[in-house]
């Protein structure tokens, strides 16, 4: 009877101990949608709508907040004629002619209905009472920081021990069979393997097989003046004007991007890398490789290779001269602030 107590008193406390912190990954499955936000323009984005009743819509909100969100139109179901649609990294166009299929009403119906047919029960959906930030110390931080969306498919989805393959996504237009233009969402993988969706119907290609397409027309980033444009789920309009960028670039951002999924440096990363060097030895042959590593970044992506402030006008700097000072002073009016680039000292 002792031994029995010795072991199974229940008032015998918890001995106090340095416990090991651990933490928890959980996979969380959602759906990437069409949507619209609207700060001070009209910025196509995809709504990431997930399982636990979350959406982001440019930062994490519960259901609730995300219909607060469209009642006070920051996310929006249409753009009025006249005005012009925003697509990060693709281009801007100015519309009209939309045809949009949903009411503000109907889109939360929808989001809705994806939360449910990815949580049938609706179990242990978040509830953000009202409030996306909680206070950690004296700082209101984010309860959920936004999510970046990969897209995945399966090596064999056939097999019960399948793999799931993450990917990247990137946004095009593409002249579908049915003689109708999507905007569409191509996903790339590190095996070359390539999704086209946002169609009735994806399509399946090679990354080698994307500059036919592109040289076909078929895959493109130029719209033609009066070419109506269809989003899946969300609508349709007609092009008045705008531009895209260079499909040539584009599509050198996804040999970019397939690269970094193979492990190697990308083109941005390289060249920030070689800059950092420079700075410490600046010599001719390292200038003449930072010139290199500059010229290989797709051009649309260029301004990334500095800080969110100096853009890529100090690595410009170094590689092009003072050429550089005087179009930044005819842009903004006043003196060029990074005038401090070492020249090469072998010069």
């Amino acid at each position: 009877m002792k031994l029995f107590d010795k072991i199974f008193n229940s008032n015998k406390t918890t001995q106090t101990v340095d416990l090991t912190t651990i933490t928890r990954t959980e996979v969380l499955e959602g759906f990437s949608i069409p949507g619209m936000i609207h700060n001070i323009h009209y910025h196509f984005t995809d709504l990431q709508v997930y399982s636990d009743g979350l959406i982001n819509c440019w930062g994490m909100v519960d259901l609730s907040m995300f219909q607060d969100k469209l009642n006070k139109g920051w996310v929006v179901p249409s753009i009025p004629d006249g005005e012009a649609i925003s697509i990060y990294n693709l281009g801007n166009w100015n519309i009209e002619q939309g045809e949009w299929q949903h009411t503000k009403e109907t889109l939360y119906d929808y989001v809705y209905s994806l939360v449910k047919q990815l949580n049938p029960t609706l179990e242990n959906l978040h509830n953000y009472n009202g409030s996306d930030s909680k206070k950690v110390g004296n700082v209101n931080v984010a309860k959920h920081s936004t999510s970046t969306a990969l897209p995945y498919h399966y090596d064999d989805p056939n097999s019960f021990f399948r793999k799931r393959i993450n990917g990247e996504k990137f946004h095009f237009f593409y002249r579908n069979d049915d003689n109708k233009t999507y905007l569409a969402e191509l996903s790339i993988y590190k095996s070359g393997y390539i999704e086209i969706t946002n169609l009735p119907k994806k399509k399946i290609h090679k990354l080698v097989d994307l500059d036919a397409l592109a040289q076909n027309g078929t895959l493109t980033t130029d719209l033609k003046i009066g070419e109506t444009v269809l989003i899946v789920n969300l609508g349709s309009f007609k092009v008045v004007s705008g531009s895209g960028i260079d499909i040539k670039f584009k599509l050198n951002e996804l040999v970019d991007k397939f690269n970094e999924l193979n492990g190697s440096e990308n083109s941005i990363a390289k060249c920030a890398r070689i800059f950092e060097v420079y700075k410490q030895n600046p010599t001719k042959k390292l200038r003449d490789d930072l010139k290199a590593a500059y010229e290989a970044v797709p051009e649309h992506r260029r301004i990334f290779v500095g800080t969110m402030d100096t853009k890529d006008y100090e690595v410009r700097q170094v590689i092009y001269g003072d050429i550089v000072k005087k179009e930044w002073e005819e842009d903004y009016g006043y003196e060029y602030p990074y005038d401090d680039m070492p020249k090469p000292i072998d010069e």
